[in-house]
């Protein structure tokens, strides 16, 4: 019986040395960005060289599930890009549904708008209203992180600037 407790004991004490702390918001984030970027490296039209190439629809689907809708309409003198994924897989326990749409003119100076919702391991969602873009990238704002329990974070828009590197 002293054995079993002893085991038993050992084992706890092991689990709490080796316990994983919980990811703070910005890890969380550039996680979140890395992994839903790796989503789109199998669109084609975003892909092209130049603004007026990029223009088109396609969907591709999730490795395990789901699709990625892509779509960019020509506007007065700018772009709106749709992206919208629903219930879009590649990776177990990551699983996204929701839009980024971007407004923006032939410079590629605009805003982003949408909420990307993700299940599964690490639930969360990830606001765009509050970015702005310039050259075609983020360049002012943040992004609006909430998570089950905790009350929504702003993270600065240069953590998606980060998980390109």
């Amino acid at each position: 019986m002293k054995k079993l407790i002893c085991l038993i004991f050992a084992f706890l004490i092991s689990a709490a040395v080796f316990a994983e702390a919980p990811a703070s918001a910005e890890d969380y984030t550039l996680n979140y960005f890395k992994k839903l970027n790796k989503t789109q490296e199998k669109l084609t039209y975003m892909h092209k060289k130049s603004s007026l190439a990029k223009v088109g629809t396609e969907t591709v689907n999730g490795g395990i599930s789901g699709t990625l809708f892509y779509d960019v309409k020509i506007k007065g003198l700018g772009a709106v890009v749709t992206l919208r994924y629903t219930n879009y897989c590649d990776e177990e326990g990551w699983i996204y549904n929701g839009e980024i749409i971007t407004h923006s003119n032939m410079a590629q100076n605009g805003k982003f708008s949408g909420t990307i919702k993700v299940s599964g391991i690490s639930p969360a969602e990830v606001c765009y209203d509050n970015v702005i873009m310039q050259k075609g990238s983020p360049a002012d704002g943040f992004y609006l992180l909430t998570q089950p329990d905790t009350p929504p974070a702003k993270m600065n828009y240069k953590l998606y600037l980060e998980s390109t590197e």
